[in-house]
């Protein structure tokens, strides 16, 4: 079919192939899309001015090189018809294609020619062409489906077990027989545990991590892989920052979880990437070879919630996070930052007055000779007495059952209590809506009784964890032993002592009895809890 004539027609060719088009089955390659046009041009005595061409771009948005170059050259008047191959090779945003036929071209007086679809905007029948639209969407439809089952099938390998990621996060690497399995990366994954253990038991924050590792010259990640790839590298390889480090102490990878989709893209047509919350991510545990123990992570966690930073007189508190009110179970809190003058108070006590609890007073150097004494006990009765210290663990063990037994009849007893604290608040909505209760009186009761469920529900999280450490207990006696043996008579404490082998050290309150003051302070050591 001949496209009527008119004054020198100076055409723009535009050809444009994704991956997208591949997979819809809708495409031809660029060469034949080329041939169609020029040979079009031929049979219509139509002159071409240029052909442009975006090999690889998606259609669903207009930011394209070739596409923005020929809009160039439309502003500039040197061309006055844009031919296309079908409307799908113009753009898959049926919203930005329409706008162009029946908008922006007809201002700049730019004809617009699709021939697969018989679209010539010179006919002036596009403005009634019900199937323009429709056309339009179902162009724009196949990107939106193709998106879809991509995304369907990234999610199904999830499922499966299989790693989907670009790069195997840093201390894991893709294994060479299946690139869909992580596997240990011998050369850098001790670098790992040794950002965990500096967090755990040296008490370092993401900061001083970081300055670390960059005075031991370790490559960064990104230096790493640079290095792997065999790519140039441009930065300071060994400048480790905060984020690094957080982004490492934070990724339960580590744990020997497989996580997929941390991120995805904002709409199949934009390439902006927002990330997910957790609560969306795909994690399969048992997956990943694991390099951190539950427990590293459960210290070095611990360790950073409770860091404090050393005072402005330079006192170091070597057991921030670790000493606990036997009261109330809060921590105590430092005072008066004078050295030897240090002493710790509960914070309870401190915020809420002696009506809630006692002050748990106790001088720094006190408290520091009794631990000091009580880990070199230890460390002794591990040297030379393993097998009796071994029993003697045991033992408290076997011994500890009926305390079980405490633990499980207060938790069931709490349990009926939250529920009915439940009830309650319940019954006092349906008293305030009856008209029953005023509005100053419901609110009233209502803060009382969610003061009561806060305090019930803290307890039982407090019941379950001292559970679970005593079920524990026989598991980790031989994990212990082997910390404490890497430990020789200490003649002082420091932080990574602390942190390697003790749980929480809890303070009682000062009780006169035949006029000599008495403190109990009781050492819960990691994995065995306290040695009697």
């Amino acid at each position: 079919m001949k496209y009527k004539e008119q004054s020198r027609l100076i055409a723009a060719l535009y050809c444009r192939l994704s991956d997208d088009d591949e997979k819809d089955g809708t495409s031809v390659s660029i060469e034949t899309q080329k041939k169609i046009l020029t040979d079009f041009c031929k049979q219509n005595n139509i002159c071409i001015y240029d052909v442009y061409i975006d090999d690889g771009y998606t259609g669903t948005n207009f930011n394209r090189p070739d596409f923005k170059r020929m809009m160039e050259d439309v502003k500039a008047k040197r061309v006055n018809v844009v031919i296309v191959k079908d409307l799908s090779r113009f753009g898959r945003n049926y919203l930005k294609v329409g706008s162009y036929i029946s908008d922006i071209f007809p201002q700049m007086n730019i004809r617009f020619i699709a021939i697969g679809d018989d679209v010539d905007t010179d006919r002036g029948d596009t403005d009634y062409d019900l199937m323009l639209p429709i056309r339009n969407v179902f162009n724009e439809y196949y990107p939106a489906d193709c998106s879809r089952k991509t995304k369907q099938a990234f999610v199904t390998k999830a499922m499966n077990g299989e790693y989907i990621g670009s790069f195997a996060v840093y201390g894991l690497l893709k294994s060479q027989d299946d690139y869909h399995v992580l596997e240990i990366n011998q050369e850098v994954s001790s670098n790992v545990v040794w950002i965990f253990e500096m967090a755990a038991y040296q008490g370092y924050g993401y900061n001083k991590i970081a300055r670390v590792l960059k005075e031991h010259k370790i490559l960064t990640p990104s230096a790493y892989r640079a290095k792997l790839l065999n790519k140039p590298y441009d930065k300071d390889p060994y400048d480790w920052n905060l984020a690094t480090v957080h982004k490492i102490l934070h990724d339960k990878t580590y744990l020997g979880y497989l996580i997929s989709g941390r991120r995805r893209k904002a709409s199949f047509k934009s390439k902006r990437i927002v990330k997910q919350d957790e609560e969306d991510w795909i994690m399969i545990p048992g997956i990943v070879p694991q390099l951190i123990s539950q427990q590293l992570w459960d210290d070095a966690h611990a360790k950073l919630d409770s860091r404090k930073r050393t005072s402005s007189s330079g006192f170091n508190n070597i057991f921030a996070g670790l000493i606990k009110c036997d009261k109330c179970g809060h921590a105590l809190g430092i005072a008066n930052a004078s050295d030897r003058n240090n002493y710790y108070v509960c914070n309870t006590y401190k915020k809420k007055g002696p009506e809630v609890c006692s002050s748990h007073y106790i001088m720094y150097h006190e408290l520091y000779d009794a631990v000091l004494h009580d880990i070199n006990e230890v460390l002794f009765m591990v040297r030379e007495n393993r097998e009796v210290f071994i029993d003697q663990v045991l033992h408290k063990l076997e011994s500890s059952d009926s305390e079980d037994a405490r633990i499980e009849n207060e938790l069931n007893m709490l349990e009926a209590n939250i529920a009915e604290l439940d009830r309650k608040f319940e019954q006092l909505y349906e008293d305030k809506f009856n008209g029953i209760l005023s509005e100053r009186k419901f609110q009233d009761l209502s803060t009382r009784c969610e003061s009561e469920q806060d305090e019930a529900r803290e307890r039982r999280a407090e019941l379950i964890k001292l559970r679970n450490s005593s079920k524990a207990t026989a598991y980790g006696t031989e994990r212990f032993i082997e910390m404490a043996e890497a430990f020789e008579t200490l003649t002082k404490l420091d932080d990574e002592v602390l942190n390697r082998l003790i749980q929480s050290v809890v303070v009682g309150d000062r009780v006169k009895k035949d006029g000599v003051t008495e403190q109990h302070i009781r050492i819960n050591y990691k994995f065995i809890g306290e040695i009697a």
